[in-house]
């Protein structure tokens, strides 16, 4: 039996694992662990390709069912997350957006945009506890393209879309938080 284990130890982990990611209840905890594992930080777009928002009209409602429109934003910093409670990359990503939101929710506007129900949505932070701005899409803005999850975009305060993320990043990295300083410093 000894020499059996020994010889196929490899085979009983890939097998147990294979059968962790067929279970729904380890399957989103795994995902979300390598997606950490594998993320990094995001990188800024070259200045000379950074493409400014024309139309900053896009409608968002609070869990309260308060209507925001981004236009009420132009000239400040913002952070756009287009994310879902279902998605691995998104719910890997949330804990350094927890981490930056609680340092600069005074300097930065954040919108964590879904498009999942309320009920949802409240369910997952009671769980997660992250502490984020949530919000519903009302009308979208055909300027940005945040067809896939998670979908995120730092714009300045000139408009221009500095970051422009399809993916999980790390952040909470320092190289990130000393672009948004920079964002913030314009």
């Amino acid at each position: 039996m000894k020499n059996f284990l020994r010889k196929r130890w490899s085979d009983i982990l890939i097998g147990l694992f294979l059968l962790l990611m067929l279970l729904p209840q380890t399957r989103q905890p795994i995902q979300v662990f390598i997606q950490r594992m594998i993320s990094f930080s995001p990188t800024t777009i070259d200045e000379d390709k950074q493409q400014t928002l024309e139309n900053y009209n896009l409608r968002i409602e609070n869990a309260k069912g308060e209507q925001i429109n981004m236009i009420d934003y132009e000239n400040e910093v913002i952070i756009l997350n287009f994310w879902a409670t279902w998605c691995p990359p998104c719910i890997a990503e949330m804990p350094d957006f927890g981490e930056l939101h609680a340092d600069y929710k005074d300097k930065v506007n954040f919108f964590f945009i879904t498009q999942d129900e309320w009920d949802l949505v409240n369910k997952f932070e009671e769980k997660r506890n992250f502490n984020l701005p949530y919000y519903r899409l009302v009308e979208p803005n055909e300027s940005l393209n945040y067809r896939q999850l998670p979908t995120t975009y730092v714009i300045d305060k000139k408009g221009k879309i500095v970051i422009d993320k399809v993916g999980v990043a790390k952040w909470n990295a320092d190289s990130f938080r000393e672009k948004l300083d920079e964002l913030i410093a314009e």
